[in-house]
């Protein structure tokens, strides 16, 4: 129906309009003739009750005169005066039956007295609504009656009968005449409440008709002024836009100019595609070296940003570094530099892998690794987290749960906790004194987290570059918040990766904001991981296709005394991995290219090798196909700085058995050579 109003011409449209105007206008004039036609028959079907009282009383009358004459014209009188009450009893039971003989019933109302004309409304009126409550207890009312004069009948018999059979006695006659009096006014009762439910119906059912009247009517003024004023708006609108457009046009704004809807396909349709068309063919030819030249602008401003944010850590460490080589240090401040050091080197590593996330959403290669998880137990730690850094800021933290959720959800658990952390700091980095909430719960299909913070809020006119990769609010080089710029479009990739998103709900300008991360509410899944596929290369063993999930859990002083060749061309590196591996008890070996390391992993047993992938001489993927090939059958850890799914899929495919990432996260080594080691 859309579609089809869409392609009408301005002139069938207005056609249309009053085509519907007619039509209800009509439909108006229905119902006022029914309402008439209703109310009469209602009223001439309680007219009969005039005819069934008066014949009724006038039996009666004939019936007491035969009684006290014995005089059989009065007995046939009274018989002539019953005919109206039974033809309308006839056609009452017949119009009862499922299929009722309908010459019977007319020819039953014709004996009633009811007029010609009104016999087939009446039949209608009693067919269609004799379940109605006035018409359901007139008809009750009516029953009831007959069954009187069924008793006026059989007590008339009975008079005959004396009459023939040798004449009543005076004692008798008195009884006869009391009995037909009581029937009388029993009868009488009985209509007169026939009549007054009757009048009763008509009134209420008059009242109704005048209501739907009045709402007829009010329907036909409302949608003919509703109709009116929509096309008219609609008009107006469509003209307005393309008067603006023209005149963007002609003054040149075309980057700034949005397209002219197009909301229909008659001839301001047809006019609004022609001027898009020509916007866009100007913009093209025209502005496309602008929006280079402001893209380039942008993302020159965002590097210099990045390398602010980049350096600024790196000159802590080095600073802190330099302190620490103090030997007349004291050991209370060598330890409280050291955790600086930690601390912004964790920083620095949250920074890049920021920037390699948005690598990987933008190549279209962002992992997603989904599994059942505690949602409770996730927010519980993002609540322990978070809460230092919120006390830092004078800020009240606030996890909430909003329904009753189920505590296991289906989707990527890291992911999530990445996406509620960069809300999380944004929220409390711009809010002091204040208040942040996490609310999370269940709407529809759906879990919902929203993050609300009482913070500064966002200027109206930065809404729209909220989620930019290359936009900051405030990019200058005197901004008060420091920060990549990435978190938000970040949060927002990885939820759509997620089949889910990342929206501001509200911002008010120093009141605060709110986010929302909505994701599928799905459960009781089994574990799905989008993570490398394992390969199997040339010579590598059944049981080391692929990568294993080490158990944090493990008892990591089981791999005391195993015997580890280290194998990096950088010494700092194969330092650092000695130390950490030499707190566990551990035999390190080393090897400083991957030649080195094919000779000394063929020459002596290791129970384990850690192998740096990018290294002068032979790489750390040529070392390990080389091991593979040779039969070398003992696990093969790849140490890489590349985090990208492709590198990692490389990694397997040369041999390895699993991979870490640097900068080497001291748990995750003890963990990863733990699962190899330890049968």
């Amino acid at each position: 129906m859309l579609t089809f109003w869409r392609n009408l011409s301005v002139a069938k449209k207005l056609y249309t309009v009053v085509g519907v105007m007619a039509f209800l206008v009509a439909l108006e004039l229905l119902t006022l003739l029914f309402a008439m036609s209703t109310l009469s028959t209602l009223r001439a079907f309680a007219s009969g009750e005039s005819t069934w009282s008066k014949a009724q009383k006038s039996s009666i009358h004939s019936l007491h005169l035969y009684i006290l004459t014995q005089d059989e014209k009065y007995y046939q009188a009274f018989k002539s005066y019953l005919i109206p009450v039974m033809g309308d009893r006839r056609s009452r039971q017949e119009l009862m039956k499922p299929n009722f003989n309908r010459d019977v019933v007319v020819q039953g109302f014709r004996e009633g007295g009811v007029a010609e004309t009104d016999i087939p409304r009446v039949i209608t009126l009693i067919t269609r609504f004799h379940n109605a409550p006035y018409l359901r207890d007139a008809i009750q009312y009516w029953n009831e009656s007959d069954a009187k004069i069924d008793t006026l009948i059989a007590s008339a018999e009975k008079v005959r009968e004396k009459v023939n059979s040798g004449g009543i006695s005076r004692q008798e006659a008195d009884r006869f005449l009391a009995e037909t009096s009581e029937i009388n006014n029993q009868a009488t009762v009985l209509a007169e409440a026939f009549s007054r439910v009757l009048g009763e119906g008509s009134r209420w059912l008059e009242n109704m008709l005048m209501m739907g009247l009045f709402f007829a009517v009010l329907t036909v003024e409302s949608t003919g002024l509703i109709l009116t004023i929509a096309f008219n708006r609609n008009l107006s609108r469509s003209l307005g836009e393309i008067n603006q457009a023209a005149k963007n046009l002609g003054e040149g704004n075309l980057s700034t100019s949005p397209l002219i809807p197009v909301r229909s396909n008659d001839e301001l349709g047809q006019l609004a595609m022609t001027l898009n068309k020509m916007s866009m063919d100007l913009e093209k030819n025209i502005g496309q070296r602008v929006r280079a030249e402001n893209a380039s602008q942008v993302k020159t401003l965002f590097l210099a940003n990045m390398s602010h944010e980049i350096r600024t850590p790196l000159g802590v460490i080095i600073g802190m570094t330099e302190i620490i080589k103090d030997p007349n240090l004291p050991e209370s401040e060598r330890m409280k530099y050291i955790k600086i050091i930690e601390s912004t080197g964790k920083n620095l590593t949250g920074i890049i892998n920021d920037i390699l996330d948005i690598t990987k959403v933008e190549s279209g290669h962002l992992q997603i690794q989904r599994s059942n998880f505690d949602l409770d137990e996730l927010l519980t730690e993002v609540a322990d987290m978070m809460k230092m850094k919120a006390d830092e800021q004078r800020n009240r933290f606030e996890v909430i749960k909003d329904s009753n959720l189920s505590a296991e959800v289906f989707t990527d658990r890291n992911r999530l906790q990445q996406i509620l952390i960069n809300l999380v700091n944004n929220a409390i980095k711009f809010t002091q004194d204040g208040v942040v909430q996490v609310r999370y719960g269940k709407q529809n299909n759906s879990i919902y987290f929203d993050v609300i913070d009482s913070g500064i809020g966002i200027p109206e006119e930065s809404k729209k570059d909220l989620f930019q990769a290359f936009a900051q609010i405030d990019s200058s080089t005197t901004r008060k918040y420091e920060g990549t710029g990435l978190g938000l479009v970040l949060s927002k990739k990885i939820a759509q990766a997620m089949n889910g998103d990342v929206i501001l709900l509200s911002s008010t300008l120093g009141k605060g904001s709110t986010f929302r991360v909505v994701l599928s509410a799905a459960s009781n899944g089994t574990i799905e991981s989008t993570s490398m596929a394992s390969k199997s290369a040339a010579g590598l063993p059944s049981g080391f296709a692929g990568a294993s999930t080490p158990s944090n859990s493990a008892d990591q002083k089981q791999i005391e005394g195993k015997r580890i060749l280290i194998v990096d061309d950088s010494s700092d590196n194969r330092l650092l991995i000695e130390l950490y591996l030499k707190k566990k008890g551990v035999i390190s070996d080393f090897a400083d290219n991957g030649a080195v390391a094919v000779e000394k992993a063929l020459a002596n047993s290791y129970d384990i090798i850690l192998m740096d992938m990018q290294m002068p001489v032979m790489d750390g993927y040529t070392a390990t196909k080389t091991l593979r090939e040779k039969g070398f059958t003992k696990p093969i850890i790849a140490l890489t700085a590349h985090a990208m799914a492709e590198d990692r899929n490389r990694c397997l495919e040369a041999g390895c058995n699993d991979y870490l990432t640097k900068p080497v996260d001291s748990l995750k080594l003890y963990s990863t050579v733990h699962s190899y080691v330890v049968s």
